[in-house]
């Protein structure tokens, strides 16, 4: 068993990536929890990555067979129905991870220099997850997809100028149709999953480049007592805690899957009226109240235009924090930054909240 152990280390060189582990050091403080996050939203792409070609095995994408392929996962192949919620829990529990991923470095001020690509790389990755996550609700093509198709592809199309033409790009045309769900299709399986590895690898690659970022707060807090933030090896302390997060990480969505399957609404009657409540999924219910509240005319101006463009411009200057984070950037509290993160995170909640359950 030794000489086997030995024989691989030789050709993959498992103890220099060991000693490079044991190297890095990771800051050990009372938010060191928000650390673990992205080793949870690694595996849960992980979950994604294996059920989602077990899916594909018997999905059929097309506007006539795709209703039906799913209804056939879900009652006739072995444990499909279990794959599939697995594949759903893992998907909306990915989003979860990534917004408190998102809140926690907003709040803790992890975009300090020299980590301002970092953060660039982290709203990227925000936006393929839940691009994901909605391409992959559309795929059953049941009435609730359908229908919140509908709305989800009007929002866009509220954009000044682009929206007709981004409405239509994300359609295959004028209405929701066939053209619509092949699109979607290639996004989900294809384009989006690509993306998104490729920028969680220049995500994780600039995190080890960088080392993990240190609350200002904490800084201060030492700084005063005259000690220094201690460290930790990453192998074995983080590694070890990020395996049993993983652990029960797992427990959680196979729980979730058996307790509460993925469903199926009923099939998609194109001369029915949409019903009433139709809606985004959970994690673009937020824009979706947001606009439901603003009037139908704002100083002469469409509310729904308006309402993008106030989003829009919200999301920019979100995206460009730290570069007017002058505070943050030469290590110094700002709070003025931190009231907006905790803003930002209860406007989220509470509009999510609401939309849901109203």
């Amino acid at each position: 068993m030794i000489n086997v152990i030995d024989e691989i280390n030789q050709r993959i060189g498992l103890g220099s990536i060991l000693s490079l582990a044991r190297k890095k050091m990771v800051p050990m403080h009372r938010h060191s929890i928000w650390y673990y996050m992205g080793g949870m939203l690694l595996f849960l792409l992980l979950i994604q990555l294996v059920t989602g070609p077990l899916l594909l095995f018997f999905y059929k994408p097309s506007a006539e067979s795709a209703y039906q392929s799913v209804k056939e996962i879900m009652v006739n192949v072995p444990y499909g129905w279990l794959i599939r919620s697995v594949h759903h829990w893992a998907s909306n529990i990915m989003i979860v991870v990534v917004f408190v991923h998102f809140f926690s470095t907003l709040i803790m001020k992890a975009y300090r220099k020299p980590r301002e690509i970092t953060w660039l790389t982290g709203m990227l990755m925000l936006l393929l997850v839940l691009f994901l996550g909605y391409s992959g609700y559309t795929l059953p093509f049941d009435e609730r997809a359908f229908f919140a198709l509908n709305v989800g592809t009007e929002i866009p199309g509220a954009i000044p100028v682009v929206g007709k033409y981004a409405m239509e790009f994300l359609r295959g045309g004028a209405t929701v149709g066939a053209h619509t769900l092949n699109r979607f299709f290639a996004m989900h399986v294809g384009i989006l999953p690509l993306a998104l590895l490729i920028v969680i690898g220049v995500h994780v690659l600039l995190v080890q480049l960088h080392g993990m970022s240190v609350p200002v707060s904490v800084e201060k807090e030492m700084k005063k007592k005259n000690k220094k933030v201690p460290y930790k090896p990453m192998f074995p302390h983080l590694l070890w805690h990020d395996v049993l997060n993983c652990l029960l990480l797992l427990g959680v969505v196979v729980t979730l899957a058996v307790i509460s399957p993925s469903g199926l609404d009923p099939n998609i009657d194109f001369l029915k009226p949409a019903p009433d409540g139709v809606k985004p999924d959970w994690f673009f219910l937020w824009v979706y109240q947001i606009l439901k509240w603003i009037p139908t005319y704002v100083m002469g101006v469409e509310g729904e235009v308006f309402g993008i463009v106030l989003l829009s411009m919200a999301a920019g200057f979100i995206v460009l924090v730290p570069f007017v984070d002058w505070k943050s950037q030469k290590n110094e509290l700002s709070p003025i930054f931190t009231l907006i993160g905790v803003i930002s995170l209860i406007v989220f909640v509470v509009c999510t909240a609401i939309g849901y359950y109203l």
